[in-house]
């Protein structure tokens, strides 16, 4: 089976990605939209079947349900791995898909480079430099050393080969337990205080869904070693701030590397900004130069399943999330 297709692009900067579809496909209707008037006038028009929306502020994000929504359209792409801004909809009459994964390698390259940057203690130097202080402190190298991964997705499973290439016990967490390769210990959510014992650093990337909301609790944090390097480049209701405030105010972390937050920006009175040991960015963990040609480049793979009336991937179910 073949299917047809007016293709939406919702992307402010869209002439980087204009020659990745060039030769790509002949005679199929493309169209870019950079702002919202130019995507209502595209709905109304144009009327896609098929829509890729990035998350560049060619619109707002919540303005990606009208494109969903809009009749004749098929299957909305949405250009990031969250999908909360969509709501609900009916997986018999649309398919959502995501980028799950599509920049995965570059997420855990900021992620290893920050827990490696915290146990050398850079942050703790840089405070030493603004104090104009000279005093060295040894710290402890990475081989053998327990690094636990919450949540073995596509993000996870780089994070955790990254680790693993460091000589490190790498464990982690998913719905279920089973043997993964490159993993040397698998935990279901039931085991999830287990996986966190004796873990020397913690790297949050589970999705978020109403299981795993306010999953690092007190309790998690309890169940951690002291002086813990703790990360959440996941979403920010996936930790309980309250509890996070309350591990850093205790000693129980180190040092915290935190890229999400309950609400975006971070509100200019969290207590959060004023901790020495905290590493506060502004959800750039896989913020490359290139991310909308490496988002765009899956869809257009993606695109050619649908054409030929393949199954396409990363399809997102509506009642998980992901």
């Amino acid at each position: 089976m073949t299917r047809e297709a007016r293709v939406l692009v919702v992307a402010k900067n869209s002439d980087t990605q204009m020659p990745i579809f060039e030769g790509r496909f002949d005679g199929i209707p493309i169209r870019f939209a950079r702002s919202e008037a130019e995507v209502n006038e595209a709905l109304q028009e144009f009327r896609p079947t098929v829509a890729l929306c990035h998350h560049d502020g060619a619109m707002a994000k919540q303005g990606h349900l009208a494109v969903l929504n809009s009749p004749d359209l098929a299957w909305l792409s949405n250009g990031g791995a969250g999908v909360e801004h969509l709501g609900k909809w009916d997986p018999e009459a649309k398919i959502v898909t995501n980028a799950s994964g599509v920049n995965a390698r570059y997420l855990a390259e900021f992620t290893i480079a920050a827990h490696m940057a915290a146990n050398v203690g850079l942050m703790h130097y840089q405070n030493q430099q603004r104090r104009h202080v000279w005093e060295q402190v040894f710290w402890t190298p990475f081989q053998d050393r327990r690094f636990c991964v919450v949540g073995l997705g596509n993000v996870g499973r780089a994070v955790a080969a990254e680790a693993k290439r460091l000589g490190m016990h790498v464990v982690g967490t998913r719905g279920t337990a089973r043997p993964m390769d490159g993993i040397d210990e698998v935990f279901g959510p039931d085991g999830l205080h287990q996986a966190l014992n004796g873990s020397d650093f913690v790297s949050v990337h589970a999705a978020q869904t109403p299981e795993t909301t306010g999953l690092i609790d007190d309790a998690a944090f309890a169940a951690m070693p002291d002086g813990v390097i703790f990360l959440n480049a996941a979403r920010g209701p996936v930790v309980d701030t309250a509890a996070l405030i309350r591990a850093l105010d205790s000693g129980k972390i180190g040092t915290a590397i935190l890229d999400v937050f309950d609400k975006e920006p971070l509100q200019e009175d969290s207590p959060l900004w004023d901790y020495e040991n905290v590493l506060i960015t502004p959800h750039i963990a896989d913020s490359v130069t290139i991310w909308e040609e490496t988002i765009t480049t899956a869809f257009a793979d993606n695109l050619e399943r649908w054409l030929a009336g393949e199954d396409l991937t990363n399809i997102v179910n509506p009642d998980l999330g992901y």
